[in-house]
């Protein structure tokens, strides 16, 4: 409610991923990840947000998922094209947060986290090389628990205004 009140759009793609795992299953090649790049991407443009769109879950993440998971030659033709529709999405996000420290908040599992602990953390590391070697002006690493870790990218929104006036 807080960010909406800061004229923030938030995104629903999880609860978008949830219904498509009832319906159909995990996820099981490169290809669906494709899928839910686009539904992803369609909430991003449909956004009205006077200051912006937050995700949790940025377009990024199903390229170095659909690459993890390429099983057969074909997904990389899947692998290939989400790299380059990254590559076009470099000035969709003005600012990436990712958790400086990953164990500073105890990994739980729940309706959307899944794996196990290492993977998540291996994951954690793969999307952290990925932007510092992409996007890292882009990158704001935060700490602490989440009502704090809010606040650290409230205070860069605002900072990022005050620069752009």
């Amino acid at each position: 409610a807080k960010l909406k009140i800061l004229g923030l759009d938030y995104d629903i793609i999880g609860e978008e991923k949830r219904k498509l795992k009832n319906e159909f299953g995990d996820f099981r090649s490169p290809w669906e990840r494709f899928y839910m790049w686009r539904q992803q991407e369609r909430e991003e443009l449909r956004s009205t947000a006077a200051n912006g769109f937050i995700t949790d879950f940025p377009l990024f993440q199903f390229y170095l998922q659909a690459r993890r998971h390429a099983e057969e030659p074909r997904d990389q033709l899947a692998v290939r094209e989400l790299f380059r529709m990254c590559m076009e999405i470099e000035n969709r996000y003005s600012l990436i947060i990712v958790a400086n420290n990953p164990d500073e908040i105890p990994y739980k599992t729940d309706g959307a986290r899944v794996a196990n602990e290492e993977d998540a953390r291996n994951r954690h590391r793969e999307i952290r090389v990925f932007l510092e070697h992409f996007w890292p002006k882009k990158l704001l690493f935060v700490e602490g628990e989440a009502d704090q870790r809010l606040a650290q990218v409230l205070q860069k929104l605002e900072a990022m205004r005050a620069a752009a006036r």
